[in-house]
């Protein structure tokens, strides 16, 4: 519906009134000629207003003498109006020429590019390809081969299986398929046992070669031997054999970690005193004005873009960017004991998760709160978790 109504604005047409008796019969000649009518509104009795082209209006005439009514033009709208109130104005038609021709200069170039179906690691390689061939923000999206691009990006980046770029307006979107990881292949020859990596209270096993040496239920320490790849027969003259021992041993294992309470907190307190800087932002290039300056010795600072937007919401690559300093100061802070036990709490657990593995599940968590001989006030988390203990050993075979 939108496109109508601009499509009728760019080539012009009238609001008319209609009068006479003839209302119905005028409108009917005129839909059997093909004559486009729209937004019919009856007046009163003997008269309507309704809109029509210009090419209509001038053949509506004959139509309006047959049916005995009389058409009288009360608006005339569209862009040839406009233009025809502007024709002895030479200026306004440089302007509006400029203005084009600035339009079709900047919607051929790219000004968004888009990489989906990837990490952000990966990404960064992709990016890299493409500043390797000046593909950037504000590259003109003649001379830009698709298929190439593609092409150029799957050699040079490893990590992915396919890769497609298309170019929709100002828009590129490179879409991606990572590579599916390849199964770690283990080398038969590489004799090895499965030791416990730390201490812990085995619940569940699963060996796919060597012999168990520990049974569900078993408290092991670290070190202790848990699959063997020696694999003797029950019958001497069969001899030994070595494998590579396989298999997942998984325990309940314990982290604990003390943290010391600190009932003073220095805090970064905002004075209240700010200060603003103005760029102008063209592309990836940033021109600062007069007097911009770090107002302050130590602030935190917050900026945003202010972006401006061309005929159809299009987003022009100029705008202003706007960077706000506010002043802060360090402040000692004095802490009750609920927060400073909240505060080394979230250190404890921050010291913890360093040590965990990927595949750790977390069962349950203990805070005690301790007392050294001296006076001095720990918080002690424990955490009692759930992961495969059972690491490589290499083991010398005949």
């Amino acid at each position: 519906m939108f496109l109508v109504h601009l499509w009728n604005y760019i080539r012009g047409y009238v609001i008319i009134i209609a009068k006479g008796g003839g209302i119905e019969r005028f409108i009917n000649i005129c839909t059997r000629r093909q004559i486009l009518l729209w937004d019919i509104v009856r007046k009163d009795s003997d008269s309507v207003i309704l809109k029509a082209s210009l090419r209509g209006f001038m053949l509506m005439r004959p139509a309006a003498r047959k049916s005995g009514c009389r058409i009288h033009i009360l608006k005339k709208c569209g862009l040839p109006f406009i233009l025809r109130r502007f024709r002895r104005r030479r200026g306004f038609k440089v302007g509006l020429i400029f203005f084009a021709a600035l339009i079709v200069f900047f919607t051929s170039m790219i000004w968004e590019i888009e990489i989906q179906g990837c990490s952000n690691e990966v990404a960064e390689k992709i990016m890299k390809v493409l500043d390797e061939q000046d593909i950037r923000r504000g590259s003109f999206k003649m001379g830009l081969n698709p298929k190439r691009i593609a092409a150029d990006i799957l050699m040079h980046v490893e990590d992915i299986a396919w890769a497609g770029v298309q170019i929709q307006g100002v828009k590129m979107t490179i879409s991606v398929q990572n590579i599916t990881p390849r199964p770690e292949v283990v080398d038969e020859n590489a004799y090895s046992n499965l030791v416990a990596e730390r201490d812990g209270l085995i619940t569940g096993i699963e060996v796919l070669a060597g012999a168990l040496k520990v049974k569900e239920g078993d408290t092991v320490k670290k070190g202790q031997l848990l699959v063997s790849g020696k694999l003797e027969a029950q019958n001497p003259e069969f001899g030994t054999k070595y494998v590579h021992a396989l298999g997942r041993i998984m325990a309940r294992t314990w982290y604990d970690v003390r943290v010391p309470l600190d009932y003073e907190y220095t805090k970064r307190v905002r004075t209240g005193r700010t200060h603003e800087n103005t760029y102008i932002r063209i592309l990836n290039l940033r021109i600062g004005l007069f007097g911009n300056r770090n107002a302050f010795e130590d602030y935190d600072s917050v900026s945003y873009d202010k972006t401006v937007n061309g005929p159809f919401n299009l987003e022009l690559p100029i705008g202003l960017t706007v960077e706000k300093q506010y002043e802060v100061t360090e402040k000692k802070v004095r802490l009750s004991p609920e927060e400073a036990e909240a505060l080394a709490l979230e250190k404890a657990r921050l010291a913890l998760n360093r040590e965990l593995s990927p595949d750790c599940r977390v069962l349950d968590e203990r805070v005690n709160i301790l007392r050294s001989k001296t006076g001095e006030t720990y918080l002690e988390l424990i955490l009692e978790c759930e992961e495969d203990i059972a690491g490589q050993q290499p083991l010398g075979g005949d």
